[in-house]
Parts: structure tokens; sequence; C-alpha cells
């Protein structure tokens, strides 16, 4: 429903239709979204990526032309040896 089509009076309206029963739930409901909103979480998280949209974003074969990289594995490897003597062996695996 678009937020913009909703009107306090719709929401009350509402809100009598329900039991008095449930109004401690919107209540408590009410002080979700205020919390959610404080810690700027208010906005939906953002869409995860397809693999239709890695392969059009151009990451997919960046480094194709690159004469020093002929076996990735290998490449990979001597990447995390090297970070390691530089003093990040703090990796966890």
């Amino acid at each position: 429903m678009n937020s913009q089509l909703i009107t306090e009076k719709m929401i009350l309206k509402a809100l009598l239709n329900l039991e008095p029963e449930s109004w401690v739930e919107v209540l408590d409901f009410i002080g979700y979204l205020r919390q959610r909103q404080k810690m700027g979480m208010a906005k939906p998280a953002p869409r995860q990526m397809t693999a239709r949209d890695l392969l059009q974003s151009g990451l997919v074969g960046l480094w194709a032309d690159r004469t020093d990289i002929s076996d990735s594995v290998v490449f990979a490897r001597q990447l995390r040896e090297r970070a390691e003597q530089r003093g990040g062996n703090n990796v966890v695996g």
C-alpha cells in the first residue's frame, strides 16, 4: 500500500475496529517503528545482487587481460600468503 494514500483518519478507523485488548500490541509496534527510525533502519535493506547483476556489472572478466595471472587459484593463494607475512594473519579459517 502506498504510504501517501494512507491518512490519519484511515489509521484511526483501523485502530477503532480492533478489539481494545489489541491496542497494547499496536503501541508496541509503534514503539518498534520509532526505534527503528532512530537507528536509521527505516529504509529497506538493499536488494541482493543476482548472478545476472554481477555479469552486467563489469566485474566479471575485469582482469581478463592481465598476463601475470595464469592460474587464479595459485594467484589467490599467493595473495593470502603475502597478507599473512605482513601481519594480517588474524583470519580464522
